[in-house]
């Protein structure tokens, strides 16, 4: 086990009606003016934002809004909410609704003390040191940026997505009640399935020692989530099931599954490609397509970990390791179909992808290697996996 630094800085406030509290949570902190940050409109339609706003105002928490985060965020969004967190003079922003408002609240927090652009921080142009607080208001299970250090943005002009960690993007709590994810379609549920997933398979998929304790999160982690899945995917109302969805995706990306552990995520950043190039591709689903097909090309340079992940987490039990290694991983193809989430790139909706066009960015043509402990995922290897979910 590697050594390691580990703080969750991140207050959660978890149960049903938990959201009617934001004025009396966001007070303990000793916070005055806040900016809201919300998504395309749910929030609005469903009353929740109105309820939020009736919080803060019972206990004289001044607050500004701005909506319109989509799914995978945009610089320009984030440049605006920058903006009116200077002009409010915010002490907070308040993120509601899943990754895409929080990954842009996150950005304008950690360039509130910045005098240049936003983007010169994912960029390593600018390392911050301070920024301001953000809350959480979580209305979907996917992305765990609730809990994580992690933020990605798209830059539109040159079709990237780029992302930073720092302690600093972690939130200062979060407010989670499953209730509010009963709304979230079969098909976007789904997504964030397959989404939370990936933050644990990724870190997995790493070397480890033969007691890694790490490991054992993940497994678990991972086996709580497919049995919740089905019967939220059934039953959207169901508490039990929506509420194991939410804490998975929160623990699944607050660092727990890679305590110890190298961190790679190169299946993340072959998605990020995809859906820089095409921003209507919603990440998780990228992912349900690019992680089999990784796996598939990988398992042969890691039988073993794979053979593991089949027999702990996907409960196949051939003899022959290598076998075994690859059943587990057409099983996992199988559960993701099950949620009804695409499993080829036409699937999602892009017939005639520009692989070249993807090879070249992910490898920054050619100069780059995606870093991985056995065989590095190079222009040859990222072609073919590419390829390979035609």
């Amino acid at each position: 086990m590697k050594s390691f630094e580990f703080h969750l800085k991140t207050k959660v406030f978890f149960g049903k009606g938990e959201e009617n509290r934001t004025g009396e949570i966001i007070k303990q902190f000793g916070i005055n003016r806040v900016v809201i940050h919300y998504g395309l409109g749910s929030v609005v339609k469903s009353g929740l934002l109105d309820r939020v706003k009736k919080s803060l105002d019972k206990v004289g928490i001044h607050h500004a809004e701005l909506g319109g985060a989509k799914p995978n965020p945009e610089i320009g969004l984030v440049r605006e909410l920058l903006q009116l967190a200077r002009t409010e003079k915010a002490e907070l922003i308040l993120a509601i609704g899943g990754g895409s408002a929080i990954d842009s609240a996150k950005l304008a927090a950690a360039s509130y003390y910045h005098d240049g652009d936003p983007l010169d921080i994912p960029y390593r142009k600018h390392k911050p040191t301070k920024g301001l607080p953000t809350g959480v208001i979580l209305t979907i299970a996917a992305a765990g940026s609730e809990m994580s250090n992690s933020a990605v943005v798209t830059e539109p002009d040159t079709k990237t997505k780029v992302g930073f960690n720092s302690p600093l993007n972690q939130p200062l709590f979060a407010i989670m009640n499953p209730e509010l994810t009963y709304t979230v379609s079969p098909y976007q549920t789904a997504i964030g399935i397959v989404d939370m997933m990936m933050h644990t398979l990724e870190r997995y998929f790493v070397p480890s020692d033969k007691l890694e304790l790490a490991d054992r999160f993940a497994e678990s982690i991972l086996k709580a989530i497919m049995e919740a899945a089905p019967v939220a995917l059934a039953q959207p109302d169901d508490y039990d099931a929506r509420s194991t969805l939410m804490i998975a995706s929160s623990w699944a990306h607050n660092g727990l599954t890679s305590i110890g552990k190298p961190v790679q995520m190169p299946v993340h950043m072959m998605e990020h490609v995809v859906s820089g190039l095409y921003p209507e591709v919603p990440h998780g689903a990228g992912l349900a397509v690019l992680f089999p097909a990784w796996c598939l090309f990988y398992y042969q340079y890691d039988v073993a970990k794979f053979n593991q992940f089949a027999r702990n987490v996907m409960d196949v039990h051939l003899n022959d390791p290598k076998e075994n290694a690859r059943e587990g991983i057409l099983k996992l193809k199988r559960f993701f179909a099950s949620l009804g989430m695409p499993l080829t790139l036409t699937a999602l909706g892009i017939p005639n992808p520009d692989i070249d066009w993807m090879v070249d960015k992910l490898t920054n043509g050619g100069t780059r290697v995606v870093d991985h402990f056995v065989k590095p995922l190079d222009r040859e290897a990222a072609k073919a996996i590419y390829a390979s979910c035609r």
